[in-house]
């Protein structure tokens, strides 16, 4: 019985895990596609990289945690079994 409860607590609805796992996964997109191109100048230097090389390296490592978000999402929703 405890058992039952803690797994129906873990688990998501679904649908609700669906749209959560696709919402991690168009962050980085939006990061990359949309915004990236407004950090395409030569100045000012950000730990000594420009500003796109720093932002397409901080997005390198910030994707990987929304991948994880969503995998566990996806696995928590019961969507991966």
């Amino acid at each position: 019985m405890i058992m039952f409860s803690i797994r129906r607590c873990y688990l998501m609805e679904k649908t609700k895990a669906y749209t959560y796992a696709i919402l991690l996964g168009t962050i980085p997109w939006i990061a990359y596609v949309v915004i990236s191109p407004f950090f395409n100048k030569a100045e000012p230097l950000i730990l000594g990289m420009p500003p796109l090389m720093f932002w397409n390296t901080l997005w390198l490592i910030l994707t990987s945690l929304c991948l994880y978000g969503a995998y566990k999402f996806e696995l928590g929703g019961g969507l991966l079994e």
